[in-house]
Formats: structure tokens, C-alpha cells, sequence
């Protein structure tokens, strides 16, 4: 019979990250605790502090599932295979 050892591995925890716009600006906006969002155009390093009550924050979906949806949708075929094969409406 053989035994498993018990492994200890410490994660550090992700942040909660929404693709986001802020004004007409596209980038990544990655929730801080109770402060507000740190938000990263795209293509830049440079973060900028904005407040989780400020009107010209959008928030899109979660960076890790929207990646994690692009990938199985890639898998099924890309997205015009599996719009094209939907069968909404027929019988």
C-alpha cells in the first residue's frame, strides 16, 4: 500500500480582474480592498487608483472567464462554427 505525503503549497490568492473601460479608454480593472480598482489601459504598466463609485468605470466580464470561454470556444470549433450550428428556432 503506498502513502501519499502530505504537501503543503501556499498560493498567493488572485485578485478579482474585470476586462473594464474607464471613459472611452479599454484596459483592466483589479478590485483592492475596499479602495476602489486599480485600472491599466491595455498595453500599459502605469495603474491608475479609481474609485468603485466612479461613473466612467465599466466593468466587463472577469478577465479568468472570459480567457477561460475563448479557449472552450476554440476547442468547439471557434465562435462562427458554433454560431453557425445552433439550432434556436428549428424543428
Amino acid at each position: 500500500m503506498a502513502t501519499i505525503p502530505e504537501t503543503t503549497t501556499t498560493r498567493k490568492p488572485q485578485g478579482i480582474t474585470h476586462y473594464a473601460y474607464l471613459g472611452d479608454v479599454y484596459g483592466t480593472a483589479e478590485l483592492l480592498n475596499g479602495s476602489g480598482y486599480l485600472f491599466r489601459a491595455e498595453g500599459e504598466r502605469q495603474a491608475t487608483l479609481v474609485s468603485y463609485k466612479d461613473p466612467k468605470l465599466t466593468l466587463l466580464g472577469l478577465c479568468d472567464l472570459a480567457e477561460m470561454q475563448a479557449d472552450l470556444d476554440i476547442l468547439l470549433g471557434g465562435p462562427a462554427l458554433i454560431a453557425c450550428s445552433r439550432e434556436e428556432g428549428r424543428q
